[in-house]
């Protein structure tokens, strides 16, 4: 039985975005985004990354 603060950590780890993916997880991500059009265009986000740190 796992005890209440590593049921947290886990939880935790699962909702974080920056937690580190293997591929096949890396490639369901993507699809799923394609699926639901939640992509933009990298050269849109490249454009507002220099506009906003001035780069």
């Amino acid at each position: 039985m796992a005890s209440t603060i590593q049921v947290r950590v886990e939880d935790e780890l699962k909702s974080k975005s920056d937690a580190p993916m293997t591929e096949a997880e890396m490639l369901a991500k993507l699809e799923k985004s394609r699926e639901q059009r939640m992509f933009r265009d990298a050269d849109l986000v490249v454009s507002d990354m220099r506009l906003k740190y001035g780069l």
